[in-house]
């Protein structure tokens, strides 16, 4: 008896096989480009080292039965970067003091704590800081996506 290949699921395989090889050379790594590019310029106009988060944003693509499926992602204090914030206290909750280096500090600083860097170390129990503006990078890729495949 002769056996006549699958064809129809053959051919399901193969635009699946594209689909995936395309979506983690092409898609994933563009989408992903193009939100740390939203992101560079943000850190740029608002003087913010935004390294942190690119360095961490996770890109996973996923092939599951008939479909393939792409997710990015960043740590949580990505979120901050994307919506924005209001003007807030940082307190140390799970240690004594918050330590950083502070760059162009205040008098009282550089009196009380040691130069480190391009800075002075400080060690405090809270800091008040000012709320960030939206970036929308995450959004704003989202809707450049969107356009790219209509």
């Amino acid at each position: 008896m002769i056996t006549l290949p699958d064809f129809e699921a053959d051919a399901r395989k193969a635009i699946l096989d594209e689909a995936e090889q395309h979506a983690r050379e092409e898609i994933a790594p563009a989408v992903q480009e193009h939100a740390h590019d939203i992101l560079e310029a943000y850190g740029r106009e608002h003087d913010y080292d935004v390294q942190s988060i690119i360095d961490a944003g996770e890109t996973r693509v996923e092939r599951r039965k008939g479909s393939i499926r792409i997710r990015w992602g960043w740590p949580e204090p990505a979120i901050f970067f994307e919506r924005g914030t209001v003007d807030h206290v940082v307190e140390a909750k799970n240690a004594d003091a918050l330590s950083f280096v502070w760059e162009d500090p205040p008098d009282w600083v550089r009196e009380e704590f040691e130069p480190e860097g391009d800075g002075y170390r400080v060690f405090l129990p809270k800091v008040e800081v000012a709320g960030l503006p939206e970036s929308r990078f995450i959004r704003d890729t989202l809707n450049w996506l969107h356009a790219e495949f209509r």
